[in-house]
């Protein structure tokens, strides 16, 4: 049970307000034990034939006023200790997503967003019930519990060891039940998190799905992964179910020892008929103590499960961190420069980039350039340390970018990768993401560098119109265009454009780098594009393959050289050349 140990500074922390909870819980369990002792002398005086209407209704106002009592200090522990409870989930809540914050991409790639999201909802409700409704019958067992055999003992000592003749098999079954309930309920969670996942994949690839005729597959796949929750939540069920009956049935064994025995004592008037139904009475109060053990069991054992679950997130050190002492914040010119460049990702075979070296002049827009593979957006990723480079490779305006602060170095960069994401929201929220206090005329303004302020005047509510999850209302283009705006909006001193136009068509990506060289003046761009006509507006070409650098140069210089460069740019002017004259090629059949 090490996993509670995350609860013990919420202890700490709310001790007063959990202190006079459990103060007014007592209170009610005690009042509730006093009822019986009311109960014992109206029996008494009823079986002496000595009670009057006077002393009955008195006997009445006093049950009625213990009763109003009880639900006012009910409702004060519900309102302390239920609301620490819900304290505790939402403090767990924003441990977890304030963890998930910090990991990197890597840490994502090896885990499933269902299992990730299963933990954040499945698993917060079950430390919830735990740290609230646990500690409620957990406290309310022992007290009631205590008390009641006390008061029992008071009565007849005898009558009370016969009564308690089940509980030591009681605490063997529920160390035994507990056991198995805490690893049946964290398979059922892990079983959630993958139907979790398998959901959010075919809700988002829903278009795929249904252009392939796949929907029979899908259901099928559902209904066979619904099924194993359902056989292991039935699995759960069978012990925790067996286990309230059990309770139960141990508690009628003692209520029918109590009323053979005890029956027999009262005949012989070994105990008044105010006692035996006291007894009775504080048997009947015992139950509930007895059946809060194996609901108490259930919750604390889910909640364990659940609290593991939660604690290997929330402990989780992220990967890519700033060091203990980043070097200063510096005014960033965009000078980037990388040396002898190793990498390849965590988890994965193969080498992605070889010794690679390249330089990026301050205040120059360089092209870089690849067929698919060659590691180009891997290059791209790690200079916002998305993935971590090895320390010495990549520099920053002569800084090692693992010295600075993780914060400022992606503050001073602007990344728009080829498949941008958007939320959910209006195109105004996703334009102002980086920058929510910018005013209109600067989102117009980034708008029109992205040649997207026709389209959006074009939109039924302008700015404000709901894109939908991802973007989908949005086409390719017009959500790359998003992107690029989104990132102009915040005029970054690097910009790095990951084939961000590759939806886009030639003659609007023209107008967009055009654009991009009137307002990136002075200001440093790496650009990737796979549609070189375009990269004339470059700088500075560096070409690489296999993770390798095997050419650099300016456009004119490397179109007239051979290499794959040359071989690219007249392949991509012939077929310009044939698109723009109509004609049509074909095999024939000789």
């Amino acid at each position: 049970m090490t996993s509670y140990q995350t609860l013990w500074p919420y202890l700490r922390r709310y001790r007063r307000r959990l202190i006079l909870g459990l103060l007014a819980l007592i209170v009610v369990d005690l009042i509730q034990l006093t009822i019986p002792r009311v109960i014992k002398y109206v029996v008494d005086h009823l079986a002496g034939l000595t009670a009057t209407p006077g002393f009955l209704a008195k006997a009445g106002t006093l049950i009625v006023l213990l009763a109003m009592i009880i639900g006012l200090f009910r409702f004060i522990w519900r309102q302390l200790i239920f609301g620490f409870s819900r304290i505790v989930e939402e403090d767990l809540r924003n441990r977890l997503y304030g963890k998930l914050l910090l990991m990197s991409s890597s840490w994502f790639m090896k885990r499933p967003s269902g299992d990730i999201m299963a933990r954040a909802t499945n698993d917060l409700e079950a430390v919830r019930m735990a740290s609230g409704m646990g500690l409620v019958a957990m406290v309310d067992a022992i007290v009631m519990g205590a008390a009641s055999i006390g008061f029992m003992i008071w009565i007849n000592i005898q009558l009370t060891l016969l009564a308690l003749i089940p509980m030591p098999l009681i605490v063997f079954l529920t160390r035994y039940f507990g056991g198995v309930m805490y690893r049946r309920y964290l398979n059922t969670q892990n079983i959630f998190g993958e139907m979790t996942e398998r959901v959010r994949e075919y809700l988002s690839g829903i278009r795929v799905i249904q252009a392939y005729v796949r929907e029979n597959m899908v259901l099928r796949d559902m209904d066979r992964l619904g099924r194993k929750y359902v056989r292991e939540n039935i699995r759960l069920t069978m012990v925790s179910g067996s286990f309230f009956p059990m309770m139960l049935m141990f508690t009628n064994l003692s209520t029918a020892i109590v009323i053979y025995f005890g029956g027999r004592q009262t005949i012989f008037q070994n105990i008044s008929p105010g006692d035996f139904v006291a007894f009775i009475s504080y048997l009947g109060l015992l139950t509930w103590p007895m059946m809060a053990l194996g609901w108490v069991t259930n919750l604390v054992q889910r909640g364990a499960a659940a609290l593991e679950r939660i604690n290997q997130v929330v402990d989780q050190e992220p990967d890519i961190v700033s060091r203990s002492r980043p070097v200063l914040p510096l005014k960033i010119r965009g000078h980037l420069e990388i040396r002898h460049l190793t990498f390849a990702y965590p988890g994965r075979g193969g080498t992605v980039l070889r010794d690679l070296s390249l330089s990026f002049q301050a205040g120059r827009t360089t092209a870089l350039v690849g067929r698919t593979g060659s590691g180009k957006s891997t290059v791209l990723n790690l200079v916002p340390r998305l993935f971590d480079p090895p320390r010495g490779t990549i520099f920053l305006d002569g800084v090692d970018i693992t010295d600075l602060n993780l914060s400022d170095l992606r503050a001073g960069i602007g990344y728009v990768p080829q498949d941008g994401y958007l939320f959910s929201g209006t195109v105004a929220e996703n334009l102002v993401f980086g920058r929510p206090a910018s005013d209109e005329a600067k989102m117009r303004a980034a708008a029109r560098a992205a040649e997207l302020e026709e389209d959006i005047r074009l939109f039924p509510d302008g700015y404000q119109t709901i894109i939908g999850e991802r973007g989908v209302t949005l086409s390719g283009g017009q959500r790359q265009r998003l992107a690029l705006a989104r990132a102009l909006l915040i005029d970054p001193p690097l910009l790095i454009l990951d084939d961000t136009f590759s939806a886009v068509d030639a003659a609007t990506e023209e107008k967009i780098l055009a654009n991009l060289a009137r307002i990136r003046a002075g200001r440093t761009t790496i650009l990737v594009s796979h549609r070189l006509t375009s990269l004339a507006i470059a700088d500075f070409i560096h070409v690489i393959d296999h993770g390798r650098l095997v050419q650099s140069g300016r456009h004119h210089e490397l179109v007239v050289r051979d290499g794959y460069y040359a071989l690219m740019y007249r392949l991509q002017q012939f077929q310009a050349q044939v698109m723009q004259s109509g004609d049509i090629i074909s095999t024939g059949r000789g």
